[in-house]
Parts: structure tokens; C-alpha cells; sequence
């Protein structure tokens, strides 16, 4: 009888917590199943999820508009919405690259998830340069790197990605995803790129 509610009072604990690798630092993360690994990089399929998002048109990667837009995002998460509620940060921050022509002019896409207990009813944002959107499930190629990313190593790390996919049919080539778990004084750092997986 005794072993029978130690192994209960386990099944619960296990139940209740979610099973989530180490980088997202027990923030709520989006959900993925790695469907392959490979020699330096995954393949993850992603659920559908709601996050709040905010774009603009970058050159250069502008690091100035790139923090502009985490602002946005982050005066949500503090009130900056219809409910006035401060809703807790989420991992990673996502952004959606989108190259123009020779690297010009390019779409760059912030995102923060929607925590979990929200995702089906996110109150609205407030800011009309800033949305709710719907990743829907999604396929990536993700190649993980440690240490502070910037713009130049996250190219490097793309061009390594795709180098070691070595097969163009496979993915979407007009935009990379980038992903950053941590905030900006931390040194265990977790950066991804990702590609998306052609199905």
C-alpha cells in the first residue's frame, strides 16, 4: 500500500511538471518533439502556439530597431494590453528574418510566446504596431551555440546549418529563424538558428 502511494505521489509529480530541457530556465517554452538528430544540428516539430509579435524593416540588422521592437514586446508582458496584466516572460524570444535584396531592407519579426495558461485567450495588445499571431506546428532544422550572439554570428551559424543539410530541397531558403533564451547579463548562454523543413 505504501509503495503504491509513493509511486502515486511520483506519477503526480512527473505529471504536473513539464518535461523541458535546461535552457528555458523554467520559463514556459513552446513545445517540440526532436524527430531526428544529426551530427550538429536536430530536427524539431514544433506545436501550434499564440505569441505577441512586432516587425519592422531593418537594414543591416539594425541593432537599434531590434531593441525598439523588444520594448514593444516587453511593455505588453508589463500592462501594455487591454486586460492591464502583467503576464510572465516566456523563452525564447524569436525572431523571423526575412532578407531583402543583397541583405537590404529586410523584414525582421520579434516574437515573446504567449505563456501556456494563456495561449488560448491572450488579452490584446494595446500598441497597434503589436499583434497576437499563430505560429502554426512547424518543422525546423535547429543548430544550438553557446556564447553571446549577434548578428554576424547568427549568418555564420546559418550558413553552417545549411552547409551541414547540404541538400537545398529540404528547406526554405528566403528566411531564417533566430532563437535566444537568455537575458542579457547571463554567461551560460543557449542560442539557436533555425531553418524551416520543406514537408
Amino acid at each position: 500500500m505504501i509503495r503504491l502511494a509513493v509511486f502515486t505521489c511520483i506519477l503526480a509529480l512527473a505529471l504536473a511538471v513539464p518535461n523541458q530541457p535546461w535552457f528555458c530556465h523554467d520559463l514556459d517554452c513552446p513545445k517540440y518533439t526532436v524527430l531526428k538528430n544529426f551530427t550538429g544540428y536536430e530536427l524539431r516539430r514544433y506545436e501550434v502556439s499564440q505569441w505577441v509579435a512586432t516587425r519592422d524593416m531593418v537594414t543591416n540588422y539594425d541593432t537599434h530597431k531590434n531593441s525598439q521592437m523588444f520594448f514593444k514586446l516587453f511593455y505588453y508582458i508589463s500592462g501594455n494590453n487591454t486586460a492591464g496584466m502583467k503576464i510572465p516572460m516566456t523563452a525564447p524570444v524569436v525572431n523571423i528574418f526575412t532578407p531583402g535584396v543583397g541583405m537590404q531592407q529586410t523584414v525582421s519579426e520579434m516574437h515573446f510566446m504567449i505563456p501556456h495558461n494563456m495561449q488560448p485567450y491572450p488579452p490584446q495588445p494595446t500598441d497597434p504596431t503589436v499583434y497576437i499571431t499563430m505560429l502554426p506546428t512547424l518543422d525546423v532544422y535547429v543548430k544550438s551555440f553557446s556564447g553571446f550572439a549577434n548578428h554576424m554570428m547568427n549568418i555564420v551559424k546559418v550558413t553552417e546549418l545549411k552547409n551541414e543539410i547540404n541538400n537545398t530541397s529540404l528547406h526554405y531558403d528566403d528566411h531564417f529563424y533566430t532563437a535566444g533564451y537568455d537575458g542579457p547579463y547571463s554567461v551560460n548562454r543557449h542560442n539557436e538558428v533555425w531553418l524551416a523543413a520543406k514537408n
